[in-house]
């Protein structure tokens, strides 16, 4: 979900850090200008913060700022200095307040990947929390009973499970009219199953598969920081609870392109923590243990490869019989057929009839028909070591996947 001027003001009350600015009182007040801006007021009274949707002409600080501007700030694509520089951000007033503003709040969670619409999200989280809720978002609204009502990115929250409902009570964010029994049994359910969004990285499409991939049988906690985001992991012996932010404990640290290395099987637990790719608060041979409760992840072309059996077409290939190598840069498979019957092998054998070479993205694109095969062949995407009118029977012998 695209960030919003007032998405981001709306989320200061939650990231706010009372013990940074114990014992202040001070005002910053906000003019964003152009569409989608708006005037915005944040309020320390003794350590205390409330934020107004309104001017306040005599602030400690102002800050005159455009509405695209605010939000390349918030999403890191504008260096704060650089905007005062370039006369982008223009303050007045206590100029050194607003150099120390930002470190009263916490950095949000950065949440790259692509977010559910409201209509298809929240009947799905009131289904599962039983029903007997109302939820208001602006205009639309979901489901019957107590309304449950408030800003998107609060309510988003919310029912995803990722939030408690207390501070977006208690800061406007939300409003509930019911029984608060019924909310708290809700929020039961939607903490106990959160739907989270991970960033579009190859990290963060590794930590999207955890669940599936974790066997069961762990208990415990730790924390998992990709690229400085953190995801607490609660492990039972029935499932896996991952959700957004850090706890005490046990914590393991690694960048995104590592991550999702280790979880492709390229990378070595140990020698990523010797090497220092890897760094570990608290105890080392139990967050290492953890690794163990979950399935290893296949790449999108070793999945192809290892699905060819389920996918062999023994009427296709009659009376064929041939051992056939793929080169996939460091990802080697052996394909024989014989006899009716096909096994794959997950290293490349000597010697073979034909032998596949390819980077591993030509080769899934072309084998879920997003990639011509004789214009990859033509282009060099894909070459043929041996007989290619082998391998173009070979590949008739097998149902194509799913893209």
């Amino acid at each position: 979900m695209a960030l919003t001027v007032d998405g981001i003001f709306s989320s200061m009350p939650e990231l706010f850090l009372p013990e940074k600015a114990q014992g202040l009182t001070v005002s910053v007040y906000y003019q964003v200008t152009g569409e989608g801006g708006g005037d915005y007021t944040c309020l320390i009274e003794k350590g205390a913060f409330s934020l107004k949707r309104e001017p306040k002409a005599d602030a400690t600080s102002t800050v005159v700022i455009a509405a695209e501007d605010w939000i390349a700030l918030n999403e890191g694509k504008l260096d704060p200095m650089q905007a005062f520089m370039t006369g982008k951000l223009k303050g007045a007033g206590d100029l050194g307040l607003l150099q120390k503003f930002p470190k009263f709040f916490k950095k949000p969670q950065v949440q790259a990947g692509p977010l559910k619409p409201l209509k298809d999200l929240v009947p799905a989280r009131l289904a599962l929390a039983g029903g007997g809720i109302k939820v208001t978002v602006g205009a639309a609204s979901f489901g019957e009973g107590a309304e449950l009502a408030g800003e998107e990115a609060a309510v988003r929250a919310l029912v995803c499970g990722l939030s408690d409902p207390g501070p977006a009570l208690l800061g406007g964010q939300v409003s509930f009219a019911g029984d608060m029994a019924v909310l708290r049994k809700a929020w039961k359910s939607w903490s106990a199953e959160p739907e989270i969004t991970f960033p579009d990285t190859p990290g963060g499409k590794a930590l999207a598969t955890l669940r599936k991939r974790y066997t069961g049988g762990a208990a415990g906690s730790m924390v998992l920081k990709v690229d400085g985001i953190g995801y607490r992991l609660d492990f039972s012996p029935e499932g896996l609870a991952i959700r957004p932010g850090e706890a005490d404990g046990d914590a393991l640290t690694i960048s995104d392109a590592d991550f999702a290395a280790l979880n492709a099987g390229k990378l070595n637990l140990v020698a990523a923590l010797l090497g220092g790719q890897i760094s570990v608060k608290g105890d080392v041979s139990r967050v290492a243990a953890y690794s163990a409760f979950f399935q290893a992840a296949l790449n999108p072309a070793q999945a192809l490869l290892e699905s060819m059996p389920e996918r062999f077409l023994p009427e296709k290939a009659g009376d064929l019989e041939a051992a056939v190598g793929y080169d996939l840069e460091d990802l080697g498979y052996t394909l024989l057929i014989r006899n009716g019957a096909c096994l794959v092998f997950p290293r490349l054998l000597k010697p073979c009839d034909t032998v596949l070479k390819a980077k591993p993205e030509a080769f899934v694109a072309m084998s879920t028909g997003k990639l011509n095969a004789q214009e990859a062949f033509m282009s060099g995407q894909i070459q043929i070591e041996g007989d290619p009118l082998l391998m173009q029977k070979i590949a008739k012998s097998f149902r194509r996947p799913d893209a």
